[in-house]
C-alpha cells in the first residue's frame, strides 16, 4: 500500500504529460527599454524550438499561445541588442523583458519604431506610422512638435493652408477623418486656428494613419482613420519630461501610485501674443490668442487577466480677431476601458466614452452684446472580442452604440442694454448602432489577407419640427407647405447598410509585395462650412430626412519594395474613390442660425483618384523621405432644377483639389550630439472662384461669380530647417535635454492663403491674404529626467 502511494505522484505526472501536450498556454512579454523603462512597440519575439514568432503591440506587449515546455526565447527590436532567455512554460505567464540600447553609432542610425519589413509583411496598405522621437527633431512652426504637421508631409495628406485647421486625405474633407485619442473621437484637431495640433505629442505612444480601406472595427467616417494612443504610466519609478519654447510650455509626469496603479498626467499652455505681433498681416498681428490642454490617465492592473484604464482630456482655445468679437472653443473627452483575458487566446475589451466639442462666440460691441453657441456631444459604449486561432489567423468581432446631441446654433443677448434678438435652432438628436466581424489570415508566407464586414444603422430622432416643401420646386422658405412636430425620442428618419472591407498581400519576392484593398464606409455626421478651411464658426449637423449619409467606395492597388536590407523603402499606390451625398452650398447660402438649413444645402457626387510615389531611407547618418502625389478631387451637383446646378452639372474641382504635391524630408546626424533636418513642401494652389463679369443692380455694380472653382490661387511652397543638439554623452544617461533651433519658411515666401476682390475707382482689385509672409525663427528645449 505504501509503495502504491509512493508511486501515485509519478503516475499522475505521467498522465499529465499528454494532457499538457494537447493544450496551449498564453505567454505575454512586456518588452521595455533597459534604460528609460519605456515600452518598445514593434519588438519581435522568436521561439527557437518551434520557430513561432509574434510582434509587440503599441504598448510593447507581445502575446502568443504555445504548447508547454522549455523554450528558448529571442527578443529583438530596431536599435537594441538582441536578447536570449530560457523560459519554462508550465502555465500562463507574464514576463517583463528589458532590451539594452545599442551604442549610438553614426554608421547605423535607424529612425523607425516599427518592424523593418512591415510594409512588405502586412496586408494593410495606405498606412502611415510616425516615429515620435524623430517628430521632436523636425523643423516646425513656433517651435512645437506637431503630429498633424508631420502627417501633412506624407503622401496623400494635405492641408487647406497655413492657419487652417484639420487635414485632408486622398481628396476627403477634414470632417471625413475619424480621429481617435485612446479610442474616443476628436471633433476638433487643432489649436490656434490650425497652427498647432491639439494633442500633446509628449504623451503619445503610437500614431497610425490609414488612408485606404481600414479595419471594419472602425466606422463613421469616409476618408481616413487616425489612431493616437497615449502611453501608460511607468511602473518602475517616476519620470518627468516636457519642453519650453518662446510661445508654449508643457510638462508630463508619470509613475507608479502603487504596485497595481500607474499615473500619466500632462499639460500644455501657450502664450503666442507677442509672436503674433511680429507678423506683417494686420489680421494676425493685431489678434490675441491663448490655449491650453491637459491629459490624465490611470491604469489599474489588479491581476494578470484584468486591466482597467481611465483617460481624460481637455483642450481650450480663446482667440480674438481685431474688432469686438471673442471666439472660444473647447474639447472634452472621457474614456474608460476594461480589458479581460478570458482565455490565453481570447480577450474582451469593453469601452465607454464621452466626447464633446463646444463653441462660444461673444460679441462685446456696446448695445450689441451677445453669445452664440454650438456644440456636438457623443456618448458611446462598445465591446470588442479578439480571438487568436493561431499566430497566422485572428478574428475580431464587436458592436457599438452611439448617442449624438448637436446644437447647430443658439444666439442670446447678454447684458441688459443689448438690442440683439434671441434666436435658437432646435437641437438635433441621433442614434447610431454598429456591429462588425474582421479576420486576418496568413494563408502562406507569401499570401495574406484581411476581410471584414460592418453593418451600421442610424436614426434621426426628435424632438424637432420638420418642414415639407412644394413638389416640383427648389426647397426655399417660400415653398414650405406644412410642418410636422416630432416628440422627444420619436424616430424621424433612418438609414443603414453594409460596409465590406478587404485587403490582400502577395509577396512576389523576398523584399517585394503587391497589395490591393477595397472598402465601403458611411458617415452620419457632417461639418457645415462654406469656407476653404475649418473656422470657429463651422458647426456639426446630423444626417436627417433631407441630408442623407455620406457614402464612399474606395479601391487601391500598391507596389512595395525594400532595398539594401530594408534600409530603403519604395512604394507606389494608386487609388480611386467614389463619393455619394457630398454637401455643397447654394450661391449666397445663409448657414448660421438658419431654421431651414436644408434650403441652403445641395447634394453632390464626388470622385477622387490619384497615384502616390514614396521613397524613404531609414538607416545611416543621412535619412529621409521623398513623396510625390498626383491627385484629383472633383464634385458634381446634378439636379433637375437649372437654377441649382453648379457649373452646368459637370464635374468641377473641389476646394481641396491639389493636383501636385511634393514633400522632401532629410535628416543628417552630424555627430554624436548634433543633427540637421530640413523639409521642403510644394502644393498646387487650391481652387478659387474669381469674378468673370459684373452687372448693375439698383444702380450699383455687382460682381458675377458664375463658375465655381474655375481658377486657382498661386502655388504654395516653403523650406524649413532645424538644428538639434542632444545633451547626452552616453545612451544610458537618463537625465538629458534636446535643444532645437529652427526656421520655418526659410526664404520668406509669401504663400497666399486666399484671394479676395473689392471695387476701387470703378475697377475690380484683387488682394492676397498671406498668413506667414515671412520667415519664422523658433527655439525649443525638450527635457527628460
Amino acid at each position: 500500500m505504501n509503495v502504491r502511494l509512493a508511486l501515485l505522484p509519478f503516475l499522475l505526472f505521467g498522465l499529465t504529460i499528454p494532457l499538457l501536450a494537447q493544450q496551449r498556454l498564453r505567454l505575454s512579454v512586456l518588452v521595455q527599454d533597459g534604460v528609460t523603462k519605456k515600452p518598445i512597440p514593434g519588438a519581435s519575439l522568436f521561439i527557437a524550438e518551434t520557430r513561432a514568432g509574434a510582434k509587440a503591440d503599441s504598448l510593447g506587449v507581445i502575446s502568443l499561445t504555445h504548447p508547454p515546455g522549455l523554450l528558448t526565447m529571442y527578443v529583438s527590436a530596431v536599435g537594441y541588442i538582441r536578447g536570449r532567455e530560457a523560459v519554462v512554460l508550465d502555465g500562463n505567464k507574464k514576463i517583463e523583458y528589458y532590451l539594452q540600447p545599442r551604442s549610438t553609432d553614426l554608421e547605423e542610425v535607424d529612425v523607425r519604431a516599427v518592424r523593418v519589413d512591415k510594409n512588405i509583411r502586412s496586408a494593410q496598405m495606405g498606412q502611415i506610422q510616425l516615429s515620435m522621437p524623430e517628430l521632436k527633431r523636425m523643423p516646425v512652426v513656433l517651435g512645437e512638435p506637431d503630429i498633424l504637421k508631420a502627417l501633412s508631409l506624407q503622401a496623400g495628406v494635405t492641408t487647406a493652408g497655413e492657419g487652417a485647421g484639420g487635414f485632408n486625405v486622398r481628396g476627403g474633407r477634414a470632417d471625413q477623418n475619424l480621429v481617435l485619442l485612446d479610442g474616443a473621437p476628436l471633433f476638433n484637431t487643432s489649436h490656434l486656428l490650425g497652427f498647432y495640433a491639439n494633442v500633446n505629442s509628449d504623451l503619445v505612444q503610437d500614431v497610425s494613419l490609414s488612408k485606404g480601406a481600414f479595419s471594419s472595427q472602425y466606422g463613421g467616417r469616409v476618408s481616413s482613420l487616425l489612431l493616437m494612443s497615449t502611453r501608460n504610466g511607468n511602473k518602475d519609478g517616476w519620470r518627468v519630461s516636457g519642453g519650453l519654447s518662446p510661445v508654449s510650455a508643457r510638462v508630463v509626469v508619470d509613475g507608479p501610485i502603487s504596485k497595481k496603479l500607474t499615473l500619466l498626467a500632462g499639460g500644455r499652455v501657450a502664450f503666442p501674443n507677442y509672436l503674433l505681433g511680429l507678423f506683417p498681416t494686420a489680421s494676425v498681428k493685431n489678434s490675441r490668442a491663448f490655449f491650453y490642454d491637459g491629459n490624465l490617465k490611470l491604469t489599474y492592473t489588479p491581476d494578470e487577466r484584468n486591466t482597467v484604464a481611465l483617460s481624460a482630456y481637455r483642450s481650450q482655445d480663446n482667440f480674438r480677431f481685431p474688432g469686438d468679437t471673442l471666439y472660444g472653443w473647447k474639447s472634452d473627452v472621457l474614456t474608460g476601458r476594461w480589458s479581460y483575458l478570458i482565455r490565453p487566446n481570447l480577450q474582451l475589451n469593453v469601452t465607454g466614452l464621452y466626447s464633446g466639442y463646444h463653441l462660444n462666440v461673444d460679441g462685446v460691441t456696446p448695445g450689441l452684446t451677445f453669445r452664440f453657441t454650438s456644440y456636438i456631444e457623443q456618448r458611446e459604449g462598445k465591446a470588442d472580442l479578439f480571438y487568436t486561432i493561431n499566430q497566422k489567423h485572428k478574428i475580431q468581432v464587436g458592436a457599438n452604440a452611439i448617442r449624438y446631441q448637436v446644437q447647430t446654433g443658439n444666439a442670446q443677448p447678454t447684458g441688459e442694454n443689448s438690442s440683439v434678438n434671441p434666436r435658437r435652432i432646435d437641437p438635433e438628436y441621433g442614434r447610431e448602432l454598429g456591429a462588425y466581424v474582421n479576420t486576418e489570415w496568413e494563408l502562406t508566407p507569401r499570401i495574406s489577407f484581411q476581410v471584414g464586414m460592418r453593418y451600421s444603422a442610424f436614426a434621426f430622432l426628435g424632438s424637432r419640427t420638420v418642414y415639407d416643401y412644394e413638389q416640383g420646386l427648389p426647397r426655399s422658405p417660400e415653398t414650405i407647405t406644412d410642418s410636422i412636430r416630432y416628440g422627444t425620442g420619436q424616430t424621424i428618419k433612418t438609414y443603414g447598410g453594409l460596409e465590406p472591407r478587404f485587403g490582400l498581400r502577395v509577396q512576389v519576392a523576398k523584399h517585394t509585395a503587391i497589395k490591393a484593398s477595397a472598402g465601403r464606409t458611411r458617415q452620419y455626421v457632417n461639418l457645415i462650412s462654406n469656407t476653404t478651411a475649418i473656422t470657429p464658426l463651422d458647426f456639426w449637423k446630423l444626417s436627417d430626412n433631407y441630408v442623407p449619409p455620406q457614402i464612399a467606395d474606395q479601391v487601391s492597388l500598391g507596389f512595395f519594395q525594400n532595398l539594401r536590407d530594408n534600409a530603403i523603402e519604395l512604394s507606389v499606390e494608386g487609388y480611386y474613390k467614389r463619393l455619394q451625398n457630398q454637401i455643397e452650398y447654394r450661391y449666397g447660402a445663409n448657414l448660421i442660425l438658419n431654421p431651414t438649413l436644408e434650403t441652403a444645402l445641395l447634394q453632390a457626387n464626388g470622385r477622387a483618384y490619384g497615384i502616390e510615389f514614396g521613397v524613404s531611407s531609414n538607416k545611416g547618418r543621412l535619412t529621409g523621405q521623398f513623396n510625390y502625389t498626383y491627385a484629383r478631387s472633383l464634385l458634381a451637383v446634378q439636379t433637375a432644377f437649372d437654377a441649382l446646378r453648379i457649373n452646368e452639372g459637370v464635374y468641377y474641382p473641389s476646394y481641396i483639389d491639389r493636383p501636385h504635391t511634393l514633400n522632401i524630408q532629410a535628416r543628417w546626424a552630424m555627430s554624436h550630439n548634433w543633427s540637421f533636418s530640413t523639409n521642403f513642401v510644394y502644393y498646387t494652389g487650391v481652387p478659387a472662384t474669381y469674378p468673370d463679369g459684373q452687372y448693375t443692380y439698383n444702380g450699383e455694380p455687382v460682381q458675377d461669380y458664375s463658375r465655381r472653382n474655375a481658377d486657382r490661387i498661386p502655388d504654395y511652397h516653403r523650406l524649413d530647417v532645424a538644428f538639434s543638439k542632444d545633451t547626452r554623452f552616453t545612451k544610458a544617461q537618463q537625465r538629458y535635454g534636446i535643444w532645437t533651433l529652427g526656421v520655418y519658411n526659410l526664404y520668406a515666401h509669401k504663400n497666399p492663403y486666399s484671394i479676395y476682390f473689392t471695387r476701387y475707382n470703378q475697377r475690380t482689385e484683387s488682394y492676397r491674404l498671406s498668413v506667414f509672409g515671412t520667415l519664422i525663427p523658433s527655439i525649443a528645449y525638450n527635457f527628460y529626467f
